[in-house]
């Protein structure tokens, strides 16, 4: 496991902090994260309207598997995470879907020890890769990319560092928004969150140059790539 992903797995593995965390934000943001989730869904269908295969990884409550399995009743999923109050919680979130989903603790840096498959459809990570450095993220995008299945896609919804003058922007602006997060439910990057230059750059070196970022509001991009192998 990576130092940083370690790191960020013993601060989510703590019950007391998952729980101020789940408490302090049980939507994701208020749910300004349900639109960028839904354009996910709605993209992949275009080419790929029934995959077989779905990873959430560093899944934390399930919201990002659960919208891809509504929109895909077909598909079966997977959940992987490092913590086990996340594990808690997703169990509970995503009963509804029965034997569709497969529960795996792991970590986002060592998929194929975590008992990750090939020939994935969609591979989707949310709000986890920020805690990877460059190196590391290069890493990740590299072992998702090499299982998925051909023509399979690679999603990331993650928190990006902007250029300093779009920082001070961005923080005065979105406190229309909402209330900032409880202090409980923070929690410390030990390394400046990687750029959506360093996000783009990592599809790349892995393979997947059909990329591009399906969203963006404030620190939070939607990136979508997908495998460029046919069946």
């Amino acid at each position: 496991m990576a130092q940083q992903s370690s790191a960020a797995a013993a601060v989510w593995s703590n019950p007391e902090f998952a729980a101020a965390w789940l408490a302090a934000d049980p939507q994701g943001q208020g749910d300004l994260l349900a639109l960028p989730r839904q354009i996910a869904a709605e993209v992949i269908a275009v080419e790929t309207p029934e995959p077989r295969l779905i990873v959430d990884v560093a899944g934390g409550a399930g919201k990002f598997l659960a919208v891809l399995l509504d929109r895909f009743p077909g598909a079966r999923g997977i959940w992987l995470d490092a913590s086990p109050s996340m594990l808690e919680r997703a169990r509970l979130d995503l009963s509804r879907f029965g034997d569709r989903v497969d529960f795996r603790p792991g970590d986002m840096t060592a998929l194929r020890a975590a008992g990750i498959p090939g020939n994935v459809d969609v591979l989707a990570s949310s709000r986890a890769s920020h805690h990877l450095d460059r190196a590391e993220l290069h890493g990740f995008y590299r072992e998702a990319a090499g299982l998925l299945a051909p023509g399979g896609w690679l999603v990331n919804l993650d928190h990006v560092a902007p250029a300093e003058v779009w920082n001070r922007r961005f923080r005065t602006a979105r406190k229309a928004f909402g209330a900032p997060r409880n202090s409980a439910a923070t929690h410390h990057h030990d390394k400046p969150l990687p750029t959506a230059e360093d996000h783009l750059d990592g599809y790349r070196v892995a393979g997947v140059p059909e990329v591009d970022i399906a969203w963006r509001a404030f620190y939070s991009c939607l990136f979508m790539g997908r495998d460029g192998r046919q069946d």
